[in-house]
């Protein structure tokens, strides 16, 4: 076969091009420090690489909603903390209402008391979240639980949430309650804080004996207690669960990382060194090219 000088030529081109784009490649990989530039260089590894990514995004954002949840948690058990707080305050002003020597004005006095820790625990059954979200409304987030009442002179207070729970999504499997029904909390409009407390300021402001008002008052508050102390250890339980969550949610991120490390990152001395060879190579290449490009006919006249 005869081999003409534009076929040697071509040949060349074709061969100094190859190892330019090889050459340019591996300064690419260098320069941004990933072995992978294109799905192409490794469609497995990429793919792989693809998923991984994919599979670390989702577990940071289940590692930020389980700071939120705990947030969320923190502030609902700060709020309870405090009307566990009002509720044995209270008790106390009941049991000191029920000394017989006590004067009626000195009655009125505590019940003037009761009517500000009524106001109190109204404000605390009506927190909103830094969102303005209402923390005992259930899912009816957007308006306020509770609404004082007073009904032939006695306080009350009238429920307007339901008995929902909004939820936050912490794991692949687990919706973690951050908010819950005012009742579940304060009790119903039978049996809750409010009615215990207003009933009670009732009897203290319409004089007469009180003793069997501050025995039905001690139970409901007992009562009124319990139900929070009871939310409250829920609380705690779920604030373990988040915080065994994140250590898992922190190993999963870490093994991500590790593996999109070995599927991504570039093995610096082993680029450089064929960086090196393939730069000698083209310069080599070049020079032959150049060599052979450079004879003719009139070569081998002169």
């Amino acid at each position: 076969m005869r081999v003409s000088t534009n076929m040697i030529y071509d040949q060349g081109v074709i061969a100094l091009q190859k190892q330019s784009a090889a050459l340019l490649h591996t300064g690419q990989q260098i320069a941004t420090g990933r072995k992978i530039l294109t799905p192409s260089d490794d469609p497995v590894a990429s793919a792989r690489a693809l998923d991984v990514s994919q599979s670390k995004s989702v577990n940071q954002q289940f590692i930020t909603n389980q700071g939120y949840a705990d947030d969320a948690l923190k502030l609902v058990d700060g709020q309870l903390d405090g009307a566990g707080e009002i509720i044995q305050y209270a008790r106390e002003r009941v049991l000191a209402a029920g000394n017989p020597a006590l004067s009626p004005s000195d009655r009125q006095s505590i019940a003037s008391d009761l009517r500000s820790q009524f106001d109190a625990m109204l404000a605390i059954a009506n927190t909103r979240d830094a969102n303005g979200d209402y923390l005992f409304a259930g899912y009816r987030s957007n308006t306020p639980p509770f609404e004082k009442t007073v009904t032939a002179g006695t306080l009350g207070s009238d429920y307007k949430g339901d008995q929902g729970s909004r939820t936050m999504q912490v794991s692949s499997s687990r919706f973690m309650p951050i908010s819950f029904g005012g009742e579940s909390v304060f009790g119903s409009e039978g049996d809750g804080v409010f009615k215990v407390l207003g009933e009670f300021i009732s009897a203290l402001e319409g004089g007469g004996d009180v003793s069997g008002a501050v025995s039905t008052a001690l139970g409901g508050l007992d009562d009124s207690l319990d139900r929070t102390l009871t939310v409250r250890a829920q609380i705690g339980s779920q604030q373990v669960e988040v915080e065994q969550l994140g250590f898992i949610g922190s190993d999963l991120d870490l093994q991500y990382q590790t593996t999109l490390s070995n599927l991504q990152d570039l093995d610096y001395n082993e680029a450089i060194s064929r960086l090196t060879q393939q730069r000698t190579f083209l310069e080599a290449a070049q020079q032959s090219f150049l060599k052979t490009t450079g004879l003719s006919l009139f070569n081998y006249l002169s």
